[in-house]
């Protein structure tokens, strides 16, 4: 059995029916629909790389590898979120430009 990650041993530590409701919610959205559960791993690892998650695109990694999703396809989904993040910052640094 995996380690259990940050996240979840906060979650442990509240009333059980937070966590239950946590979990009911998690599934709710990961389960099949206009988006595949492979597809919806690997967005979920772009958004763990776009936060800087260590714990979350380790995570979702695996969950995608399960899903069927290949390394290329999380080494995109993970350039793509680093691109995101790098722009996000650019746009932060560009506050400080005078007018």
């Amino acid at each position: 059995m995996d380690k259990p990650t940050p996240a979840e041993t906060f979650l442990e530590a509240l009333a059980p029916e937070v966590q239950e409701a946590f979990k009911e919610l998690a599934q709710a959205i990961h389960k099949e629909g206009a988006l595949s559960i492979r597809d919806k791993t690997v967005i979920a690892l772009a958004c763990a790389v776009a936060i800087r998650c260590q714990d979350c695109a380790e995570r979702h990694a695996k969950l995608a590898y399960q899903a069927g999703a290949s390394q290329e396809e999380l080494s995109e989904a993970a350039a793509i979120a680093s691109l995101v993040r790098m722009g996000s910052g650019l746009n932060t640094a560009s506050t400080i430009l005078k007018d």
